[in-house]
């Protein structure tokens, strides 16, 4: 797992339940409240949830911590999720380069 991955373990299940509105969220996770409420607004206008899931009632939206670290975590890229490694993608462009240079 890489460093950049929220460990959900370091909160106390009190933390993990809290409600936060979209200035906390941004505070917290660095996710832009105008990104949440972009969302939001795709979210009702798809009927498809775009984000994390929210709580809305009237003029509040609230986001449970636990749902915003996992959603963050879900769309953390891995390199090691392509099984590629630098080494490994420097192999595949000298190759390439040797059979171009083979057709010529």
């Amino acid at each position: 797992m890489s460093s950049d991955f929220i460990d959900i373990n370091k909160y106390l299940p009190n933390q993990l339940k809290a409600q936060l509105n979209p200035a906390q969220v941004e505070k917290e996770f660095g996710l832009a409240k105008s990104t949440l409420k972009y969302w939001r607004e795709c979210s009702k206008d798809t009927g498809s949830l775009v984000g994390p899931l929210f709580f809305n009632d009237g003029n509040v939206n609230l986001y449970q911590r636990k749902i915003v670290i996992e959603y963050i975590n879900s769309k953390m890229f891995s390199s090691s999720e392509t099984g590629e490694t630098s080494e490994s993608s420097k192999t595949v462009v000298k190759s390439k380069i040797v059979k171009i240079k083979k057709k010529s």
